[in-house]
């Protein structure tokens, strides 16, 4: 959404909380089969060069990332067709205390519009699983049926607190389907621990990476 009101001019320049909700590259957890973070030092002021420089290695759905269509939607969106105002946007933060895939019935009646971002905090975060460099399979993921209903409000972005959206081994990815197919992008390793629910401004622009079905970013709520 673009803001244009003297509202939302206020609400993006007076900030009275700000939190960083991405997970730290170096100690995030790896989804099984991905590659893993690797910082290598090519030179250091350590080691008595005259300059640091590192190179990274690491896969695209690293951290706190953001998946487009064209991650499983063959012809899909990437990266590059979206403008960078698609990734300034109102969000929502809800709180859910199911154990399993979230279901509709455990989401609070929240006050999202056409066009905003629900991220959706579970006991992933109070479990601190994105702080875990051990990958989980006992995470909370999203419910097929939950995934339908963001849709049918026309969401612009789900996000939600472990690096899938979709149960562990479910390679069908109903969730991702539901949600990309459609156009409401994902964002999966979000870190929400500290994070009171409520309204914010979510920043989380990715990097700019031409035909790219993903992209790790620096995700921030304030409000």
């Amino acid at each position: 959404m673009s803001f244009t009101s003297k509202t939302d001019l206020d609400c993006v320049w007076n900030f009275h909380e700000v939190y960083d909700i991405t997970a730290h590259l170096n100690r995030a957890p790896d989804y099984p089969g991905d590659r893993k973070f690797h910082q290598d030092w090519m030179a250091s002021l350590e080691d008595a060069d005259d300059y640091s420089l590192s190179a990274l290695s690491l896969s695209s759905h690293a951290g706190t990332h953001l998946d487009f269509p064209a991650h499983v939607k063959k012809g899909g969106k990437s990266q590059d067709s979206y403008s960078s105002d698609r990734f300034l946007i109102s969000a929502e933060v809800v709180s859910v205390s199911d154990d399993g895939p979230v279901q509709p019935s455990s989401l609070p009646d929240c006050r999202n519009r056409i066009g905003e971002a629900l991220l959706v905090k579970t006991s992933n975060s109070q479990k601190r699983l994105m702080h875990q460099a051990a990958f989980s399979k006992e995470y909370v993921s999203l419910s097929l049926q939950a995934a339908r209903l963001f849709v049918a409000r026309r969401l612009a972005l789900v996000g939600i607190d472990y690096i899938s959206v979709d149960r562990f081994e479910d390679d069908s990815l109903p969730v991702h389907h539901m949600l990309l197919d459609n156009d409401v992008i994902i964002l999966e390793g979000l870190d929400l621990a500290s994070v009171p629910p409520g309204r914010y401004l979510l920043t989380c622009l990715p990097l700019r990476i031409d035909d790219a079905e993903a992209s790790p970013v620096r995700a921030v709520l304030a409000r």
